[in-house]
């Protein structure tokens, strides 16, 4: 149980790196989108199609994460098991 609390920094660390992930990828999205849409004259569709794929690509970094920490969690429980029988 102590390891889990001091463990605080790496879990700040983990929530910023996430979310500084998905801020970027709205960014990329929205932002290659308005400059093809200026470039090709399609506006708001090329942004649109970005902002999309924005959404699915920070979902599945969610998902990563969350498979991430389920797996730790496990493999945590599972020595702590074995060490206390």
């Amino acid at each position: 149980m102590t390891d889990k609390k001091q463990n605080w920094p790496k879990a700040l660390a983990n929530a910023i790196n996430l979310a500084t992930s998905v801020a970027m990828a709205f960014a990329v999205g929205l932002l290659g989108g308005q400059w093809l849409d200026e470039k090709f004259n399609t506006a708001p569709w090329l942004m649109l199609i970005g902002l999309i794929f924005a959404a699915l690509t920070s979902g599945k970094m969610m998902w990563e994460r969350l498979m991430d920490d389920n797996r730790s969690d496990a493999t945590y429980q599972k020595k702590d098991k074995e060490e206390n029988p």
